[in-house]
């Protein structure tokens, strides 16, 4: 039979560890994650229908919202191409964080603090001459 003091301390053990993961989960990580995106419904004026880009974000969140994030996070993602935000005439278009974010295959609301590239360039057809 177990003796009362080993049962006591095993039982302080296991409470201590419980405390240290639930202190884990509450701090807050920052944390790089690389994904493909797709930039759909482009107009016809612009020369693709549809843009593919490789991204770097990085995120900041508490430990439990990470683990999730690392657990479902998507290989690809698409952004509409309404919600870019264009930046001069000559093509460039901001991707905001707030089109990542709003998509249905990203699975936890967190702040994403960088976003590389965070500007893409779609040119405009040119027009030919016959």
């Amino acid at each position: 039979m177990i003796r009362k003091e080993i049962l006591i301390f095993i039982v302080c053990l296991l409470t201590a560890f419980i405390l240290w993961i639930v202190h884990q989960l509450n701090q807050t990580y920052i944390r790089p994650y690389h994904f493909n995106t797709n930039i759909t419904q482009i107009p016809n004026i612009y020369e693709k229908d549809s843009d593919s880009i490789h991204l770097k974000i990085t995120v900041k969140g508490s430990g439990l919202k990470i683990i999730l994030l690392e657990n479902y996070f998507p290989e690809k993602i698409n952004i509409p191409f309404n919600k870019l935000k264009k930046l001069n005439k000559k093509g460039l278009f901001l991707i905001r964080t707030q089109s990542i974010l709003e998509n249905k295959s990203f699975p936890v609301k967190i702040k994403i603090t960088e976003l590389q590239p965070d500007t893409i360039s779609i040119q405009l057809k040119s027009k030919k001459k016959k």
